[in-house]
């Protein structure tokens, strides 16, 4: 077995029976066209998948969208109990993560799922939907790509999914880690990613409502 094959071991049995229920739920219950489908079918390991973040499903169907067994943020608070840190976090992959302070082991949870061969899905807004697309993006983002020399792959997800009704997503092309600034991370350089990041979302929504 190569190495990158090894280091992306460690599949979830219930990771891998879920994916027929998020189908149904994405197909049927919440129906999404996916516009640019074929990028993410396509795009290899390890990458970030960056999204905006509308509603509690987003991380769901960034889920069926991908191809591998992503790791994903999610609030420290979900994994209070021993029963959702053994399903949210052992089987589904979540990293938790406290919002109201620095958090260093997800940081470095983080790093280790890139370095490990991972795709890793990431809000850049930090949390739902605040008033305007991408009206903060954080610079935990811009770090962990530029640190890790890893693509960004952005999904645009078109409001909050209604049921039984048409939804709409449209993956963009992929945020190649050769384009962002180079040299080592400042905070400066972090800014300008985060501006690229902003507008390329910006393009995403345009070519969403011109669906």
């Amino acid at each position: 077995m190569a190495e990158s094959e090894k280091k992306r071991s460690g599949k979830s049995w219930l990771y891998s029976a879920l994916r027929p229920v998020a189908g149904l739920l994405f197909r049927v219950i919440y129906p999404f066209h996916v516009v640019n489908r074929q990028i993410i079918r396509s795009a290899c390991a390890p990458y970030l998948l960056i999204a905006n973040h509308n509603s509690n499903l987003d991380a769901l169907l960034l889920a069926w969208l991908c191809p591998h067994e992503m790791r994903s943020l999610g609030k420290r608070e979900l994994i209070k109990g021993r029963f959702t840190k053994w399903f949210l976090q052992d089987k589904l992959h979540m990293i938790p993560i406290s919002r109201s302070e620095s958090d260093i082991n997800a940081m470095r949870a983080c790093m280790n799922a890139l370095k490990d061969g991972h795709v890793l899905c990431i809000f850049p807004e930090g949390t739902r939907k605040l008033e305007k697309l991408m009206e903060q993006v954080e610079k935990g983002v811009a770090l962990l790509a530029m640190r890790q020399k890893v693509n960004m792959l952005p999904v645009y997800i078109d409001g909050k999914p209604r049921l039984f009704r048409m939804n709409r997503a449209v993956v963009g092309a992929p945020m190649l880690a050769e384009d962002y600034p180079p040299g080592p991370y400042t905070d400066q350089k972090a800014d300008l990613l985060c501006e690229a990041i902003k507008n390329t979302f910006y393009t995403l929504r345009n070519a969403a409502s011109a669906q």
